[in-house]
């Protein structure tokens, strides 16, 4: 499988497990042996990365679903602030 085909397994198990879209950053990079996963949980500057060293990519997949229903990132919540100039109403 490419690397954009195990992302999408992933989105799709997370929707498929929560009922839930993620949208931030995530991404799976095929090493040699392994692969690296990187999912921006607390931010996209500083991501939870995950690296394993399975042979198949089945087995890459079935450990990241194992993880991401153990750590329960479900639970974090976040959000967005958005800064606008100050003004002053008279």
């Amino acid at each position: 499988m490419q690397e954009q085909e195990l992302v999408q397994k992933i989105h799709d198990f997370i929707k498929e497990t929560y009922k839930a879209e993620y949208i931030g950053y995530l991404n799976v990079e095929k090493l040699n042996p392994g692969y690296k996963f990187s999912i921006g949980i607390p931010s996209y500057m500083s991501p939870t990365v995950l690296i394993n060293y399975c042979e198949t990519d089945e087995e890459f997949l079935d450990y990241i679903y194992s993880e991401l229903k153990s750590r329960n990132y479900m639970r974090v919540w976040t959000y967005k602030i958005v800064r606008q100039e100050n003004t002053l109403d008279e």
